[in-house]
């Protein structure tokens, strides 16, 4: 069989950071950063040290995303740089989307956990819930709920 039907994308979506806001604050933390440095406070290697890590800070937003795709195989979600892995479709118990409140539940944005489970979301406040015979549950933040939901209804039936 070829691999690229059996790897075949069903649904794509791609989310990344680029709210103003979340800019806002990582800008106020890098100018924090820099201040010693500009002020001539810091020696040399301490100057270095700060400006690599508000590089590496800024680098890590702007590179971070949430991939969700629906292939033959599953649901993979790969929250670069941290997680990728795929929710075959035999092990989920239930789908539904749902108006979840990030900060409230989950404590914010990114790869959160809660008592419930655990949930990758970037932006927004509606998601995917996947509830796995196992009893945990998956939070995948989307904001394209409507072809999430058509592209895995013409796959599964839960």
């Amino acid at each position: 069989m070829n691999q690229d039907l059996v790897d075949e994308k069903i649904f794509y979506e791609i989310q990344q950071f680029r709210q103003i806001w979340i800019w806002l604050i990582i800008l106020i933390i890098v100018i924090v950063l820099y201040i010693p440095i500009i002020s001539g406070v810091l020696n040399i290697f301490l100057s270095i040290i700060f400006f690599l890590f508000g590089f590496g800070f800024i680098w890590l937003f702007y590179s971070m995303k949430l991939v969700t795709e629906v292939k033959e195989a599953g649901i993979q979600i790969t929250f670069t740089p941290f997680t990728n892995f795929i929710i075959p479709f035999n092990e989920i118990k239930n789908l539904e989307i749902r108006e979840y409140r990030p900060i409230l539940e989950y404590g914010g944005w990114g790869i959160r956990f809660n008592r419930t489970g655990k949930a990758y979301t970037v932006s927004g406040k509606i998601g995917l819930q996947v509830e796995l015979f196992n009893g945990k549950k998956i939070l995948i933040g989307t904001e394209k709920s409507d072809d999430l939901l058509k592209s895995l209804d013409n796959l599964i039936k839960v």
